[in-house]
C-alpha cells in the first residue's frame, strides 16, 4: 500500500500470509547520475577551415595543443585549447557577427589577443576563356548580294554565275567581297567604299580589273 507503506506477501501454495510489514523508506543517498563524456578532443587541423583558425593559429602554437568546441551557435563559437594532459591552456571566442576574436591565456596571462578577422581577400585568378575565331560566314548564292548598291558593277566585269560570293567585312565604311570558284578557291575581291560609292574589283590571279563608282 503506497500510502501506509504497508506490504504483505503472500504464498500462493496454501501457505497464508508470510509477511505483513510495513516498508520503510531507504533514506541511503542515491549514486550521482552517471553523466556522459566531454566531446572528445580534435586535432588542430579539424579546425583549419574555421574564418578564425588563422589568426588563432598566429596568436598561438596549435602543434601541441587539441582544440574542443565546446559552443557554436548562431552568435559565436568557443573553442577550448587542450595540452597533452587534458589541461586547458587557452580559450578562443569568435563573435560571427563582427568578426572579433578574443584569444585567453586561462593560466593567468589574461588576454592573448583581441582582434577582428579579416577575409581572406586574395584575388582570384582571371578565368581563362578558350580562344574564340570568328565564326566563318557562310557562302551565299550571287542573288544575295543582288540588291547592294555595287551588284551591278561588279556583275558587269565578273562573271558572277560561276561564282559563290562571301561577305567578309561589311561595316560603317565598306563593304569586302570574296568572289570563289566552284572548288573554294577565291578568285575575286571586291571593295566598295560607303561614303564616295566608289568600287575596286581585284582579280586575285591578276590584279586590279576595275576601279570607279558603282553604277
Amino acid at each position: 500500500m503506497k500510502k501506509t507503506g504497508l506490504l504483505k506477501v503472500i504464498n500462493l501454495k496454501g501457505g497464508g500470509a508470510v509477511l505483513e510489514t510495513t516498508v520503510k523508506a531507504d533514506t541511503t543517498t542515491p549514486a550521482p547520475e552517471a553523466k556522459p563524456d566531454a566531446a572528445p578532443g580534435q586535432s588542430a587541423s579539424s579546425i583549419n577551415g574555421l574564418p578564425e583558425y588563422k589568426t588563432l593559429a598566429g596568436a598561438v602554437d596549435l602543434t601541441d595543443l587539441t582544440p574542443v568546441i565546446v559552443s557554436d551557435n548562431y552568435n559565436n563559437r568557443t573553442i577550448l585549447l587542450k595540452d597533452a594532459n587534458g589541461r586547458e591552456q587557452y580559450k578562443s571566442v569568435f563573435v560571427k557577427k563582427t568578426g572579433l576574436l578574443k584569444v585567453i591565456n586561462l593560466k593567468g596571462q589574461g588576454v592573448v589577443i583581441e582582434t577582428v578577422v579579416k577575409e581572406d581577400t586574395v584575388t582570384p585568378a582571371p578565368e581563362v576563356k578558350p580562344e574564340q575565331k570568328p565564326e566563318a560566314k557562310p557562302e551565299q548564292p550571287a542573288s544575295t548580294i543582288s540588291s547592294l548598291p555595287e551588284y551591278n558593277t561588279l556583275s558587269a566585269h565578273v562573271d558572277l554565275n560561276t561564282l559563290t560570293p562571301v561577305v567578309v567585312s561589311d561595316n560603317y565604311n565598306n563593304r569586302t567581297i570574296l568572289l570563289k570558284d566552284a572548288n573554294g578557291h577565291q578568285q575575286f575581291k571586291s571593295i566598295f567604299v560607303k561614303r564616295t560609292n566608289m568600287l575596286k574589283i581585284i582579280n586575285l590571279k591578276g590584279g586590279q580589273i576595275f576601279y570607279g563608282a558603282a553604277q
